[in-house]
């Protein structure tokens, strides 16, 4: 069973890797399976969300903003499967804090009691788009409630890894308490599910780079992890670490699902190459 850990050792865990020179990663895991492997290959945070959960299904990771099932109750199902996995790793666990009948408090506790160590806010409203989340702002169940579950979850001395589309959204997340920002620039590119149209590189980088300004203009010490858009791999990660003041990167579908996809298809090839007699 994963090991629970304060947000002083968490961070204690992360500021070794990167007095050693090495990057953090951060691995979205949708099965025991992956989260089991990803703590193998030495993942400094293993986070278990909704997204995860379908694309792991073979469906794409947008089915987590659409009203046709609960972000909350499918990690609390998937914790089920993951936390067993894990030994050592710090799990984090994603919190869609939009649901006006959420007691927030009350679901981190229930969170932290089954084992997971830190919180984030995912589902996350900027995946809309500006005028809808203006308007679940408006209603009372945009972005500020994921700010609230950030600030909650700081305020009850717990690890925090907040998302941020935007400079604005990483400037805000700082000053709720937000330990890390994992900056965000849409959905993974590439395989079955992945997004079609996305930033180049360089101009990915440069956004990711004003997400660390902003947030680290009111929190220097606030860690910053790259993901989505064109950062769909080793070397996509890399460049977008080492041409901005990120210190890591969080791979969602590119640490499990392209991989998965990949693999079987690869393996099945070769099977079907054996020939009879």
């Amino acid at each position: 069973m994963a090991k629970r850990y304060t947000r002083k050792e968490v961070l204690e865990r992360l500021h070794v890797q990167i007095r050693q020179g090495k990057a953090i990663l951060m691995f979205g895991a949708g099965t025991g399976l992956t989260a089991r492997c990803a703590e193998m290959g030495g993942a400094d945070l293993i986070a278990c969300y909704s997204t995860a959960y379908y694309r792991m299904m073979g469906q794409p990771s947008l089915l987590a903003w659409l009203p046709y099932s609960n972000a909350n109750e499918h990690v609390a199902r998937m914790a089920l499967e993951t936390l067993p996995s894990v030994r050592e790793t710090p799990c984090i666990a994603g919190i869609g804090a939009h649901d006006p009948t959420l007691n927030i408090e009350r679901l981190i506790e229930k969170l932290l009691d089954m084992g997971f160590s830190g919180i984030t806010n995912e589902p996350f409203v900027g995946i809309y788009g500006k005028e809808f989340a203006e308007q679940l702002e408006a209603a009372g169940i945009g972005f500020s409630r994921e700010v609230e579950l950030i600030r909650t979850a700081h305020r009850k001395g717990v690890f925090t890894v907040a998302w941020a589309f935007t400079p604005e959204e990483g400037r805000i997340m700082a000053e709720a308490g937000a330990d890390v920002i994992g900056a965000i620039v849409g959905v993974t590119v590439g395989g079955l599910t992945g997004a079609r149209k996305f930033q180049s590189l360089e101009e990915a980088t440069r956004h990711i780079q004003e997400i660390c300004r902003a947030a680290r203009e009111v929190k220097p010490e606030v860690l910053i992890l790259t993901h989505g858009g064109p950062f769909k791999d080793v070397e996509t990660a890399r460049y977008s670490i080492i041409n901005s003041d990120a210190v890591g990167y969080a791979a969602g579908s590119s640490g499990e699902r392209l991989p998965t996809e990949m693999a079987v298809v690869e393996i099945t090839k070769q099977y079907k190459e054996i020939r009879l007699g």
